[in-house]
């Protein structure tokens, strides 16, 4: 771990432990949205076996489904933790002691689904603190949740029950889209916030320029990657000035770099793309067009010089982007266009699921202009590249949005017959495909609407 971000890790490691010398069952932890890779870093800090942590630590890294089955889940992850550690080989200086713990599954309340949990929680800190001046901590990585309030109660029904006197539990937050922000109130004396004062893009800034100092083998393109990042972070900032200033060090830079290595083209998209992404949050799409448009051109200058794989992957890239903006200006025609423009890159390239949504976008962009038949073309021709995408695939991106939206296209029967559709489909997604279908757009399919 670098100096500057163990500094941080340090700092972070300093309020937990003084959060948790107080008698609470949970510390959460809330930070800026942007730091959640610190708070990875630091949990991984908290597991490493050179760290200052002491106390016992588990990371539990199970998403939130459901309420009913969460604490199974949790205790079969540590189930699995204990039985790696029990099985893993160890360096000759760390104390190796058997764990004997196993969950008991029998304890149940109906009345509180997180009784499962705390108490085999409890039994199992006991077993490995429980004549030690340590704690016993868990730390809930939960990342994906399906159910906001399902997941707060089933932590306040937590809370409510009694916790052994060296377990702590923790968690993180994020400032702005807190879950956990009424627990203080509710539970005032077993519930503590902690707010680590994190500068990751401070430390991002010095570990760019540690490294543009040291790196001998290639310092144009350490010195780029400090410029890049101090750019990065004033956009974040919103500092104009700055950004002016660093945006065109960095284009500079490229300048003088792409004259001895074509492969220094793929900077100026790189350049261009945060700049017009950064205007899109600014709601100044005129200039989000100009970038756009700019790196478009420095995308077409690499076909024919850099390998096809990533030179019409870059371009598909910068194409989606400016279609983007058309989106958000309701420009349906030229949008609809610059999608297909995007398709034909991606097919030069053989990115067959990305060409198939950038058909699936360009045939929404003609429905919105009422011409349906073009869009039944897109969605026709993105239907084609089924046989090149796996099952697997298909299954696990936008893919069946393509599908519904060929499926309820008003010109398709005049291309494409339910039993053709019936005949490829079945054998892809098995008999059931339009039960499939409906029920991932019911799941998933907001998250892959365009211009949202």
């Amino acid at each position: 771990m670098s100096n500057s971000i163990q500094h941080i890790a340090d700092n972070m490691l300093s309020m937990w432990e003084e959060a948790i010398r107080n008698p609470v069952k949970m510390v959460r932890i809330v930070i800026n949205p942007g730091d959640e890779i610190m708070i990875k870093a630091f949990y991984d800090y908290m597991l490493a076996i050179d760290s200052d942590e002491e106390d016992m630590v588990f990371v539990l890294e199970c998403p939130f489904f459901n309420p009913a089955t969460f604490s199974k889940e949790l205790l079969e992850y540590v189930e699995t933790q204990i039985i790696l550690w029990n099985e893993s080989k160890k360096p000759g200086n760390i104390v190796f002691e058997h764990i004997e713990w196993k969950p008991d599954y029998n304890i149940e309340d109906k009345e509180n689904q997180a009784m499962l949990a705390v108490s085999n929680f409890n039994r199992l800190t006991e077993i490995l603190v429980g004549d030690i001046n340590v704690k016993c901590s868990f730390i809930f990585d939960v990342g994906e949740v399906s159910d906001n309030e399902s997941c707060k109660e089933w932590f306040r029904q937590a809370l409510s029950l009694p916790f052994h006197k060296q377990m702590i539990w923790g968690i993180a937050d994020i400032k702005g889209f807190e879950y956990f922000n009424k627990f203080p109130t509710l539970f005032p004396h077993d519930f503590i916030s902690i707010y680590p004062p994190i500068d990751i893009d401070g430390a991002m800034e010095q570990l760019a320029e540690q490294a543009a100092n040291y790196d001998r083998n290639d310092p144009a393109a350490s010195k780029f990657r400090l410029a890049l990042i101090k750019l990065m972070n004033s956009v974040k900032k919103g500092d104009s000035a700055q950004t002016d200033r660093y945006s065109k060090e960095c284009l500079d830079m490229a300048l003088v770099n792409v004259k001895n290595d074509i492969n220094w083209l793929s900077q100026f998209v790189t350049v261009y793309t945060i700049l017009y992404t950064d205007k899109i949050i600014r709601k100044d799409m005129d200039a989000a067009l100009y970038f756009s448009g700019k790196a478009i051109e420095s995308a077409r200058l690499g076909i024919g010089k850099l390998d096809p794989s990533l030179a019409f992957r870059l371009l598909g890239n910068t194409l989606f982007g400016k279609g983007g903006i058309l989106v958000r200006k309701s420009e349906w025609t030229e949008a609809a266009e610059v999608y297909q423009q995007a398709a034909d890159a991606y097919k030069n390239c053989k990115d067959y699921l990305m060409q198939a949504e950038a058909l699936r976008i360009s045939g929404w962009c003609w429905e919105k202009k009422h011409e349906d038949g073009c869009a039944a073309d897109c969605y026709i021709e993105g239907f084609r590249l089924i046989e090149k995408l796996s099952s697997d695939l298909i299954r696990n991106s936008s893919y069946p949005l393509l599908l519904l939206s060929l499926l309820h296209n008003s010109k398709r029967m005049e291309i494409l017959s339910d039993d053709e559709m019936e005949k490829i489909l079945s054998k892809v997604l098995g008999s059931d495909w339009k039960d499939y279908l409906y029920e991932y757009k019911r799941n998933l399919g907001k998250r892959y609407e365009p211009g949202q």
